[in-house]
């Protein structure tokens, strides 16, 4: 089993595993009772995933004598919002869920971050275990204790940091995603390997099939890394907002569930090596071409859609400040850089 330790040493004194295994979701049982101080747990799920792992879930834990019930949301970023939650709570409710009780996230990256808001705010702050079953999922939202919910004025506007107690990935699971789905992954881990690993994107470059296990450890620990020494996104953790401050805009301004998580980012992710390369903050060019072939592997879109107004989404940025934005450039693979930008400079860009 390859294992990933999150040791956060602040005064939260957060200390997580993150456990890498094929067929591992089997294990749930066993390994959500090593970290569980009560003896209910709620599992929240969707409509999709539900079909597929819930039962499993369900019956690992009942093994265990934990007291399981379950609580099924509407898939899709659309139903990201405070309605899912009270949804959530009033399960929580029914079940009489103490603050010694435990939340299962099972799910994509919407539901993981819908189930950690919820544990984050119920009897305020409740325990909760991380169960990734989309590719993103794995390698972004579920490490780092990012929780949130979207509003209509734009995405994950009211949230809170709560770190999971555990996080369980079955690579195993990956094999149902949707091969648009699972592309759209590869965005955030592409991501991850120009920002800090040169060796990652080489052999995503070099090869067409994957030890997905090295892949899913290996973004666990340059992302792991990051939050342990910014947890709260005061500086080095601003670098994972590569590609998402134009990737935010375009998943907003198109509409939630137009365009993927990934797919956006990826979007983001050429913006910004573009406006590298006008400032002259990005000095290797090829650096574009090279962003543009690796997305393409992926079937990724690198360019933004004619069809969406981007600048109303831009100035909903929740990161900027004034009139101003800490915006990710990339000196060069492993050379990031945060330079403070208006608003407008980029605006005019589009």
């Amino acid at each position: 089993m390859n294992k990933v330790n999150i040791n956060i040493n602040n005064d939260l004194k957060i200390n997580y595993d993150i456990l890498v295994k094929k067929g591992l979701i089997n294990d749930t049982g066993k390994l959500v009772k090593e970290v569980l101080r009560g003896k209910r747990a709620l599992i929240v799920t969707d409509d999709i995933v539900d079909k597929f792992y819930t039962e499993t879930v369900k019956k690992s834990l009942e093994k265990e004598n934990i007291i399981t019930s379950v609580c099924v949301l509407e898939n899709g970023e659309t139903n990201k919002n405070i309605e899912s939650i009270y949804n959530i709570y009033s399960a929580l409710a029914k079940n009489e869920l103490s603050r010694k009780d435990i939340i299962i996230a099972l799910g994509g990256g919407v539901i993981g971050d819908m189930a950690g808001y919820a544990a984050a705010t119920w009897m305020r702050g409740i325990d909760f275990v991380q169960i990734p079953t989309t590719l993103l999922a794995c390698v972004d939202s579920s490490v780092g204790g990012k929780t949130g919910i979207n509003i209509k004025e734009g995405k994950n506007l009211v949230g809170a940091f709560h770190s999971p107690k555990l996080v369980i990935m079955d690579s195993d699971v990956l094999n149902t995603l949707p091969k648009r789905e699972f592309n759209a992954g590869m965005a955030e881990v592409i991501k991850h390997a120009f920002l800090f690993d040169k060796k990652l994107l080489e052999y995503l470059e070099n090869n067409n099939s994957f030890d997905m296990d090295f892949i899913l450890k290996r973004n666990c620990e340059l992302k792991g890394h990051i939050v342990e020494i910014d947890y709260k996104e005061k500086k080095e953790r601003m670098f994972l907002n590569f590609g998402h401050s134009i990737g935010h805009s375009v998943e907003n301004a198109a509409g939630y569930g137009v365009l993927l998580h990934g797919e956006a980012v990826a979007i983001g992710v050429i913006f910004a090596i573009e406006y590298g390369i006008k400032k002259n903050i990005t000095k290797d060019k090829s650096l574009l071409e090279r962003a543009k072939n690796i997305f393409a592997k992926f079937s990724l879109p690198t360019e933004i859609p004619s069809n969406i107004n981007l600048k109303d989404a831009i100035k909903l940025d929740k990161k900027r400040s004034n009139d101003e934005i800490n915006f990710v450039f990339l000196e060069d693979i492993e050379k990031p850089l945060i330079n403070k930008v208006s608003i407008n400079d980029i605006v005019n860009l589009l």
